[in-house]
């Protein structure tokens, strides 16, 4: 049977607009509340502003009030009203308590972050709980509304653990999202064994964005089960890059600690990204800092080192000896530093320390290893104790060379230009020795001034250890001093060579040749540079010099060392301790990035949310 025409489309409530009507107050007894109509006799909420509806309800529901109270008299009107009033009053109450609610969950946010950032314990939260309690009954013995407000902060080993998940969650958000938005960004990586032997590979991620804002935040953390072959870490990075959704495309360069698994060119974890489809043409760096450690361990002094190490251990490692020690070095009254220092090797400054405490406190070490009939002829011989302050001067200048390098978001082109700066240096304090001019080693210059001819004879020696140690860094320093034009162009453009900007820094070499010039003549860009290299390159008009900005977008994304490993490591000790060991891996991925993230979470946005989600 044919149709006789179309059929109308059935109309949508949404599409009605229909508002509440005033006179419905004093007809059914309904009142407007969250957007819905509310009754005021039984307190019930319907759905829609139909006035067949609200009628349908009042008269099956309250036909007993409709009689008792006719419509239009001033006693149905007085009805309503005191209903209203009545209403209000629990709405009053119901907002009180809810906003209540909201201040402690606020506040027990606040110091669920604090404890993570502190990398303290889950169970921290009722240590604090404690100390608030007891503070308000001091403080304020009489404000009752206080101490009900702390009694009910949400502080239990659970809720702590669930709001720092909560706030990682939020983090995890924010930097994904600025990911996607990012220009470019590099990669660190750097892996090492937890307190249960488990080997964690640590991903950081250094993005900048088209604003030239940086940012270095941890992308993951990740327990290796079983081998870490460079197929295991590729693996295992190619597993977070799809995950975190990155574009392989924007990436610039890959720092690692420089092990086999890592840098090997075939093998290697950066042998296999190179030889993948998937990722770009990019830079690899052996971590600046592991090299700098590894030159300043071609010094040769072992016949000062080991004998000094026996020494120290031998008045640290025994209780009695430490303390008798210590007593003897109050007892000489003068201005001395309290104790010596163990050696650590993993520590990249103990041994400059260790060397320079020892010298300080020579003489003491002297009058009691005498005192103990130990006999180490080394703290006799003019030639030994010589020895001994040419390497703490040495070590000092490496300690400071190191120190330098540290920190996080420090740009490439300022840690290569600390590690030629410190070539520079050696070369001059080589051409001193060789003048036998001490003014650069005021402890070699100390030592002098007792066995001044012993040091004279030793110059030329210290003299050519100086040459050498400035050939290691030469070498271990080579493919960087091949990139140097490039990545110093980052701080001073005007000054660069035209043709300095290679692929894949650029990708159309001639146009960047071209770039290069126009902005070397740019003379308003030129009174900017002097405001810092970072608000240099914000102003930079991209439409103007594509290639160029490119270039430096690229080179501000790229890590130079991996301090954000190490530095997440030492973290590691602490979040994940003999005492917490059974901390499971997400437990430690969430505390490790709240400890170290550089975000600051929206904390009553993440409390509206959870409220949000409570109450669906």
């Amino acid at each position: 049977m044919a149709e006789s025409g179309k059929r109308t489309a059935k109309r949508k409530y949404e599409d009605e607009r229909r508002t509440f009507l005033s006179e419905w107050e004093d007809l059914y007894f309904f009142v407007q509340r969250n957007g819905k109509p509310f009754c005021l006799i039984c307190q019930t909420s319907l759905s829609r502003f139909k006035a067949s509806n609200l009628e349908r309800h009042f008269t099956s529901l309250h036909s007993s009030v409709a009689r008792e109270f006719p419509k239009g008299s001033e006693l149905r009107k007085h009805k309503v009203k005191t209903l209203k009033g009545q209403a209000e009053k629990q709405t009053q109450l119901f907002r009180k308590f809810t906003k209540h609610s909201e201040t402690v969950t606020l506040a027990s946010y606040q110091l669920a972050w604090n404890i993570a950032r502190a990398k303290k314990p889950y169970l921290e939260g009722e240590f604090v709980k404690k100390c608030l309690s007891d503070a308000v009954a001091i403080l304020c013995p009489e404000n009752e509304n206080l101490k009900r407000s702390v009694k009910d902060l949400q502080l239990s080993r659970h809720t702590v653990e669930q709001r720092i998940s909560d706030i990682d969650n939020s983090v995890e958000t924010h930097l994904l999202s600025d990911l996607q938005k990012c220009q470019y960004f590099s990669i660190a990586l750097d892996e090492s064994c937890d307190v249960q032997d488990k080997p964690q590979l640590a991903i950081f991620v250094r993005f900048v964005s088209e604003d030239c804002t940086i940012k270095e935040e941890l992308l993951d953390i990740v327990p290796l089960k079983d081998r870490t072959r460079g197929i295991d870490l590729k693996e295992t990075l190619m597993t977070v890059v799809e995950k975190a959704n990155l574009q392989l495309s924007k990436l610039t360069a890959i720092v690692t600690d420089g092990a086999p698994a890592m840098l090997g060119s075939e093998k290697g974890l950066v042998g296999l990204c190179k030889a993948d489809d998937r990722f770009p043409e990019f830079w690899t760096f052996h971590c600046i800092i592991h090299k700098e450690n590894l030159v300043s361990k071609k010094l040769n002094l072992d016949h000062i080192m080991k004998p000094v190490l026996e020494m120290v251990n031998f008045i640290r490692t025994h209780a009695l000896n430490h303390r008798q020690f210590k007593n003897l070095i109050d007892e000489l009254d003068e201005d001395l530093p309290s104790d010596l220092l163990l050696h650590c090797a993993v520590r990249w400054l103990s041994r400059g320390n260790v060397l320079s405490r020892f010298f300080e406190l020579l003489n003491p070490v002297k009058l009691f290893l005498a005192e103990k009939h130990k006999d180490y002829p080394e703290l006799h011989d003019p030639q030994w104790i010589s020895d001994l302050a040419f390497l703490v001067d040495v070590l000092q200048y490496l300690n400071g060379l190191n120190v330098d390098l540290q920190g996080k978001l420090k740009m490439l082109p300022d840690l290569v230009q600390s590690v030629f700066a410190f070539v520079n240096k050696l070369k001059l304090f080589k051409t001193h020795l060789q003048k036998r001019d001490y003014t650069h080693f005021p402890t070699l210059l100390k030592a002098s001034g007792q066995e001044a001819e012993v040091v004279k004879g030793s110059a030329a020696r210290y003299a050519t250890l100086l040459e050498n140690l400035e050939q290691s860094f030469e070498d271990r320093f080579f493919s960087l001093r091949q990139k140097r034009q490039q990545i110093t162009f980052l701080i001073n453009p005007f000054t660069a060579e035209s043709d300095c900007l290679k692929a894949p820094l650029v990708e159309d070499e001639a146009a960047s040749q071209l770039e290069m010039i126009e902005l070397s003549e740019d003379d308003r860009l030129k009174s900017v540079l002097r405001e810092g290299t970072v608000e240099f390159w914000k102003i930079v008009p991209v439409e103007r010099y594509p290639n160029v900005k490119q270039a430096a977008l690229k080179l501000l994304s790229m890590f130079g060392s991996t301090y954000v490993c190490e530095s997440l490591f030492s973290t590691l000790t602490l979040v994940k301790s003999k005492h917490r060991s059974v901390l499971t891996d997400t437990h430690v991925k969430e505390l490790l990035r709240v400890a170290t993230t550089e975000y600051e979470p929206d904390l009553k946005k993440i409390v509206e949310t959870k409220e949000c989600q409570v109450s669906h």
